[in-house]
C-alpha cells in the first residue's frame, strides 16, 4: 500500500508541476498586441484619455494585465485538478484510462454533441471492497435527492471543477443535459467543487441535477473512493505549488 501511495504522490507532483511550469510562458493579451509591457505603458501615456485620468500609471497597467492572467491561472489549476483526480482513481483502483472514461452523444439544438465525463467509475469494474464502498456512497446520495428513488445505479460520473465562478448559459445548459442523461442511464452525476469560492447562484442551480460536493467534501469524496488523501498531499507540497503562481503575479508589477 505504501508503494502505491508513493507512486501516486510522485505522479501527482509531476503532473502539477508540469502544468504550473506553463505559467512561466504566459504573456497577457494586451502585451501581446503591443509587443512589450513598456510599449503598452507608453501607448497609455500618449493616450488623450488614459493620460488624463491616471490610466497611464503602473498601478492601472498592473490591474489591466491581471484580468487575463487570473483567468489563465484558474484554467491551469482546473487542468491540474482534473488530471490529478483521474490519476488518483486510476492508480489507487488499478483502472485503465479507458475504464475511467465515459462518452455520450447528446441532442443539442438541431444537432448532436459528444460529451464526456471527467472521470467515471462503473461498479462492476471495481474490486469487491471498493465496489461496496463506492456503491453505498452513491446510493446514499440518491436517497438524499428523493424520498423514493427509482434508479438502478451502475456507476458514478464526475464533472471535476477546482472552482466555478462564472456562468456561461450555453455551458450551463450542456452540463444540465449531461447530468440528466447520466441519471437516466443509471449513473450518478457528481460535481466536486474543490474550492469554497464558487458562484452560489450557479451552484444552487446545479444542485437540482448534480450531486454537488463543495470544498472539503470534495476532497473527502476522493478519499472515500480511492483511499488517497488528496488534501494532505496538496498541503505538504503547498510551497512548491504556490511559487510559480506568486512569481507570475509579481511579474505584473515589474
Amino acid at each position: 500500500m505504501a508503494d502505491i501511495q508513493g507512486g501516486i504522490e510522485k505522479a501527482l507532483y509531476a503532473l502539477t508541476m508540469e502544468h504550473l511550469a506553463k505559467l512561466a510562458d504566459y504573456v497577457p493579451g494586451p502585451v501581446k498586441k503591443r509587443g512589450t509591457r513598456k510599449e503598452l505603458l507608453v501607448a497609455y501615456q500618449r493616450d488623450p484619455v488614459f493620460s488624463i485620468f491616471g490610466l497611464d500609471s503602473q498601478e492601472y497597467l498592473g490591474a489591466t494585465l491581471a484580468g487575463g492572467t487570473v483567468t489563465s491561472i484558474h484554467r491551469k489549476i482546473g487542468d491540474i485538478y482534473e488530471a490529478c483526480v483521474k490519476s488518483i482513481l486510476m492508480q489507487a483502483l488499478r483502472l485503465s484510462l479507458e475504464q475511467v472514461s465515459y462518452r455520450a452523444t447528446l441532442r443539442s439544438g438541431d444537432g448532436d454533441e459528444v460529451r464526456s465525463a471527467d472521470a467515471y467509475l462503473q461498479f462492476d469494474r471495481l474490486g469487491k471492497t471498493v465496489r461496496r464502498r463506492v456503491a453505498a456512497f452513491c446510493e446514499a446520495e440518491v436517497a438524499r435527492l428523493t424520498s423514493s428513488p427509482n434508479v438502478n445505479l451502475i456507476g458514478v460520473a464526475m464533472e471535476i471543477r477546482h472552482c466555478y465562478q462564472t456562468g456561461d448559459s450555453k455551458r450551463t445548459q450542456a452540463d444540465e443535459a449531461m447530468a440528466r442523461h447520466l441519471l437516466l442511464s443509471g449513473i450518478l452525476p457528481i460535481m466536486p467543487l474543490f474550492c469554497n469560492q464558487s458562484n452560489p447562484g450557479i451552484v444552487n442551480r446545479y444542485r437540482s441535477v448534480w450531486v454537488i460536493k463543495e470544498g472539503i467534501e470534495a476532497y473527502d469524496m476522493v478519499k472515500r473512493f480511492s483511499g488517497f488523501d488528496f488534501m494532505d498531499f496538496l498541503k505538504r507540497n503547498r510551497e512548491d505549488f504556490r511559487a510559480p503562481v506568486i512569481a507570475l503575479l509579481r511579474s505584473l508589477t515589474k
